[in-house]
């Protein structure tokens, strides 16, 4: 059997038994990356902790970060392009580089997207109940309960059909990104006009490294950069259902307007009020920047932009963990169940029900037992990492992929080596930094990494009982690499 013959096998481009091709468009595609990354939701949960960890100098971060994430998403590019796929990094790294390294990436990627999912169906609950009652607002059972209703009806969305989640999420985009520019421009002018009492002016530290407070707390910032970034990536992953083969360059322009987006969101908006007002709202801290910028009703429209946001980062969370679930299920390493696609649809039916029932599980498992909630909280913590380890992995694995090419012209070489390779050797630092200055304590190593530890050893138990083809034979494993396809 050919190289291709097996791709075709593997990748079962059967558009009847397959995912409904040329589905999404550029657009859409951009929409659920960004969606995946949910900046709205990602700067209520972080702005506070970003300015704890860098003071003002929150910009500095996300410039740091944003080459190297240019750089690994130039990787994903260059990998979508040779062979678009659900299982995305799984997919990539177990036939580049090793099939069992595939496996851990596939793992790790899942935990990212289910048990990180534990942190956006309460703030579901508590931003939607708070709109009518701030007592509701702060009972953990009826926060608990909307959040189901909502997160049910997100997984129904993303159950229908990849482009009907696609036109939910550009309905939530133009509401929830016109607010934020909205108030990020109030922002600056009552500020510049000192119309804001108590507000912060712009400086100069804002941008130097004195002003985040030395090179520690800015590997502390970067760190949570890392978080807000990530989930661009969810491009690649509805990439077999995107026409022309696009997804990767998706995927770039996903990681330019994230760092438009959040850039401008942080220096507007950090400046409203004291560092002390920031830290003692820190648990809806842009409905009170709405409320400081233009009283009760702008308080609301900032409590719906957030919630709009947590949604569609939600949904796109499903849809990225059901796609790899799915890929993984259609090479036989899981069980082939998780492959199953609706005859209607056209979505992967059964890993979609699950993700969005396991949603439902560790909510009312950590809400109602608090050693689960304590346990999903020290894994969630990590999920920085987690991000950071399967970017590393997909820029090593597209410098690999293509080293033959990379030195056939200067562009080549600088795209297809040098700024993955930069992508690569960040990441590889930011990890090793973080375990190197216990920047996590025990509980956190031990539950965040035992559990991702914990996907070697059901790859290697897979490998054994499931026998997949996907460790074995030379089309679909380490034994042979896309050189013969690019040559």
């Amino acid at each position: 059997m050919s190289r291709s013959e097996g791709v075709l096998r593997t990748g079962q481009t059967d558009d009847s038994a397959g995912l409904k091709t040329d589905a999404l468009g550029f657009g859409d595609t951009v929409v659920l990356a960004m969606a995946s990354s949910g900046p709205t939701q990602s700067i209520a949960a972080s702005l506070a902790a970003l300015m704890i960890a860098v003071r003002y100098a929150g910009f500095l971060p996300l410039l740091v970060c944003f080459v190297p994430m240019i750089g690994i998403a130039i990787g994903y590019q260059r990998l979508n392009s040779w062979q678009p796929s659900a299982g995305a990094t799984y997919s990539w790294v177990g036939r580049v580089i090793n099939p069992h390294a595939g496996f851990f990436s596939g793992w790790i990627m899942l935990m990212y997207y289910t048990i990180g999912t534990v942190s956006l169906t309460p703030i579901l609950g508590s931003y939607t109940l708070s709109l009518f009652s701030n007592a509701a607002a702060n009972n953990k059972y009826d926060t608990a309960l909307v959040g189901t209703v909502l997160n049910l009806l997100v997984l129904v969305i993303a159950a229908l059909g990849v482009k009907l989640s696609a036109r939910f999420q550009w309905l939530w985009a133009v509401f929830e990104y016109t607010a934020l520019a909205g108030f990020s421009i109030a922002a600056v002018a009552l500020i510049a006009t000192n119309h804001l009492s108590g507000s912060i002016h712009l400086a100069t530290s804002w941008f130097t490294l004195h002003g985040a407070g030395g090179f520690h707390a800015l590997i502390a910032g970067i760190l949570i950069a890392i978080f807000l970034y990530s989930g661009w990536d969810t491009a690649a992953y509805v990439g077999e259902e995107v026409k022309g083969r696009r997804a990767g360059s998706a995927a770039i322009t996903s990681v330019v307007l994230l760092f438009v987006v959040y850039s401008i969101g942080v220096i507007a908006l950090q400046g409203v009020a004291p560092f002390s007002a920031i830290q003692a709202n820190s648990g809806d801290v842009l409905a009170f920047v709405g409320q400081r910028i233009g009283g009760t009703f702008w308080e609301n429209v900032m409590i719906v932009a957030v919630l709009g946001g947590t949604l569609a980062s939600l949904q796109a969370a499903i849809v990225s963990a059901a796609r790899i679930s799915y890929a993984m299920g259609r090479d036989r390493v899981i069980p082939s169940w998780f492959s199953q696609v609706s005859s209607t649809y056209r979505t992967p039916m059964n890993a979609t029900i699950l993700v969005g029932i396991l949603n439902v599980v560790f909510l009312w498992g950590s809400t109602l037992v608090g050693s689960i909630g304590t346990a999903l909280s020290d894994v969630v913590s990590t999920l920085g990492l987690m991000a950071a380890m399967f970017y590393l992995l997909t820029a090593v694995t597209a410098i690999w992929c293509y080293r033959r090419s990379i030195v056939s012209s200067a562009s080549n070489f600088v795209l297809g080596g040098v700024l993955p390779a930069f992508g690569a050797a960040f990441m590889a630092f930011i990890i090793i930094y973080e375990l190197a200055t216990n920047a996590l304590n025990g509980i956190e190593l031990s539950f965040g990494f035992g559990f991702a530890a914990f996907g070697l050893v059901l790859s290697l138990i897979s490998s054994r009982v499931g026998k997949a083809p996907f460790y074995s034979d030379p089309t679909t494993s380490a034994g042979a690499t896309a050189e013969a396809e690019l040559a």
